[in-house]
C-alpha cells in the first residue's frame, strides 16, 4: 500500500523526470520506462498536489486561466508517469491568507476555482474546499465577522456543487486559535456540513509549531475529535483525514498510533494523509537525506567533502548513496547506477540519474517509516491497553528518540508525554475539553489585528 504522503508541486517532479527520459541532457540510457515510474508511484507514493491559486497573482486577464490549469493536469496524465496515482487540487486559499493575492484577486478566486472544479471535473481526483483562514499579510479581513462570512459563503458553495464534484471535495476544518475554533465549528454544525462531504482535513499545523510543546496533546487531535463525533453521529465507519503540512517522521508515528487506537476504541477506520512542499529542499539545497540504521533514522550528509567519510563501521557516505540507489533499482526494475561519485565533476552537481534516484528514494523512505511505525504501534499499544503506562511512555520516548537520530529534545519529551493525554482524548471525544485547550494554549496565536479596541468580536 502506498504511503499517506502527498507530493506538493507535482508538476516540477514530472518535468524533471520527463526531461530526463526525453534525454534533454544526453544522459538517459533506458534507466526505466514510464510504466516503471507509474508502478513505482502506485506502490509507494500515489498522491500528487497542485495549487490552483499558485499562478493566480498579477494576471491581466483570467479568461483562459481555468483552461490552462486543466491543460496542466492533462499534461501530467499524458506523461504516463501517474497512471496509478491521484491528482489533488489545492484551492489557493493559502495565497489569500498570507497576502500573496490582492483584495481584488482574492475576491475573484472563489468564482474561478469552483467553476474549474465543475467544468473540468475529469482532470483531477480530489480537491480542497476553498478555505480562507487569516494569516500574516492577509489583505481581505478587517474583523472576525468577515472571516465567518467569507468562509461560510465558500463552504456553502462547495456543499451545493453537483454530487459528482462534491464527492471529490476535501472539507477543511480549522481550529488554530479560539476564534477560528468558534468560526469553523459554527460553520460545520449550523449547516450540518459533515453530511455533505466524504473527505476531511485540517490546516494550521505548521503555523507557530515551535510553540506547540506547551500544548498538553498532539495538536491535530483537536480538530480530529469534532470530526470523529460527526462520523459517529452520521453512523459512518470510516474517516478520511488530511493534515495540511504535518509531515515529520514524528508525525507519522502519531498518525499510526491514532489510527490504531481509533479503530480499537470506536471501530472507525481512520485514514490519515499528509503533505509537504519542502521534501526535496533537503536533498537539493541542504545536500542530505535520511536512512534507516536498524530502527533508527540517521541523517546522511552527502556534501562532496563528506563522501569519503565513514558513515558507520567500514561503510562510507558514498557507499550509503550507492546502497539506497541499488536497492531502489532492484525493487522497482530500474537500471543500476555505476558512478564512483554521485557528483558530475564537470558540472559540479548531481548526475541527473543520481538526482532522480535519490528523489524517488526519499519518497519511498516515507513508506518505509510508515511501515516501521505501524509495526512499532502494534508492539507498544498493548502496554497502554493494559494500563502499563510507564512502559508505554518509555517505549514511545525511545521511538521518538530513534526518529530524531537517537537524540532527545525538549519538544521530543513534551510530545512523548502528551501521547497518553491524546489517546485519552480520542477515547472520550470531549469537545468541551478541546475548546478549553484551544482557549488556554492557543490564544497567544490569536489575530489581534482583527479585534476591536483589544476585545475579541463575537459572532
Amino acid at each position: 500500500m502506498a504511503s499517506g504522503y502527498t507530493v506538493a508541486g507535482c508538476e516540477t517532479l514530472m518535468t524533471i523526470i520527463d526531461n530526463f527520459m526525453l534525454n534533454k541532457k544526453n544522459d538517459f540510457d533506458n534507466h526505466f520506462t514510464r510504466e516503471d515510474i507509474s508502478n513505482f508511484f502506485g506502490q509507494v507514493c500515489n498522491r500528487f498536489l497542485h495549487s490552483f491559486g499558485q499562478n493566480f497573482r498579477g494576471k491581466r486577464s483570467y479568461d483562459n486561466y481555468n483552461q490552462k490549469e486543466a491543460e496542466l493536469y492533462i499534461k501530467l496524465r499524458n506523461s504516463r508517469l501517474f497512471d496509478s496515482s491521484k491528482f489533488i487540487c489545492d484551492s489557493g486559499g493559502f495565497q489569500i491568507s498570507v497576502g500573496i493575492l490582492t483584495e481584488s484577486e482574492s475576491n475573484l478566486l472563489p468564482k474561478h476555482y469552483y467553476s474549474f472544479l465543475v467544468d473540468y471535473k475529469d482532470v483531477y481526483d480530489q480537491a480542497f474546499i476553498l478555505d480562507i483562514p487569516p494569516g500574516p499579510g492577509c489583505k481581505i479581513f478587517k474583523n472576525f465577522d468577515q472571516i465567518y462570512e467569507k468562509n461560510l459563503e465558500s463552504y456553502l458553495t462547495a456543499a451545493n456543487l453537483p454530487d459528482d464534484v462534491r464527492s471529490k471535495i476535501i472539507y477543511i476544518h480549522h481550529f488554530r486559535t479560539p476564534k477560528l475554533w468558534d468560526i469553523y465549528t459554527k460553520i460545520l454544525r449550523d449547516n450540518d456540513l459533515y453530511s455533505r462531504f466524504k473527505l476531511f482535513g485540517t490546516g494550521g499545523i505548521v503555523a507557530n509549531s515551535a510553540g506547540d510543546s506547551d500544548i498538553p496533546c498532539i495538536i491535530y487531535v483537536l480538530p480530529l475529535i469534532p470530526l470523529l463525533n460527526e462520523t459517529i453521529k452520521h453512523k459512518r465507519n470510516k474517516l478520511d483525514f488530511h493534515v495540511l503540512g504535518g509531515a515529520t517522521f514524528r508525525d507519522i508515528f502519531f498518525y499510526e498510533l491514532f489510527k490504531y487506537h481509533v479503530k480499537k476504541v470506536h471501530n472507525i477506520e481512520l485514514n490519515i494523509t499528509y503533505d509537504s512542499s519542502g521534501l526535496f529542499k533537503g536533498l537539493m539545497i541542504g545536500r542530505f537525506f535520511s536512512t534507516l540504521d536498524g530502527d533508527k533514522i540517521k541523517k546522511v550528509d552527502i556534501r562532496s567533502c563528506n563522501l569519503n567519510m565513514r558513515f558507520k563501521d567500514n561503510i562510507k557516505i558514498q557507499d550509503v548513496c550507492n546502497n539506497v540507489m541499488n536497492q531502489l533499482s532492484e525493487k522497482y526494475n530500474f537500471k543500476k547506477l555505476t558512478f564512483d561519485n554521485i557528483y558530475n565533476l564537470e558540472t559540479g552537481t548531481f548526475h541527473e540519474s543520481v538526482k532522480i534516484y535519490l528523489m524517488l528514494y526519499m519518497l519511498e523512505f516515507y513508506q518505509e517509516v510508515e511501515l516501521l511505525m505501524k509495526k512499532k504501534t502494534e508492539e507498544i499499544y498493548p502496554y497502554y491497553e493494559s494500563g502499563d503506562i510507564e512502559s508505554f511512555l518509555s517505549k514511545s520516548e525511545q521511538i521518538t528518540r530513534d526518529l530524531n537520530q537517537g537524540k532527545i529534545s525538549r519538544k521530543q519529551i513534551s510530545k512523548s508525554n502528551s501521547i497518553i493525554k491524546s489517546l485519552d482524548m480520542l477515547t472520550n471525544l470531549d469537545e468541551d475539553f478541546c475548546n478549553h485547550v484551544v482557549n488556554k494554549f492557543l490564544s497567544k496565536d490569536e489575530f489581534i489585528n482583527l479585534t476591536k479596541n483589544g476585545q475579541l468580536l463575537t459572532i
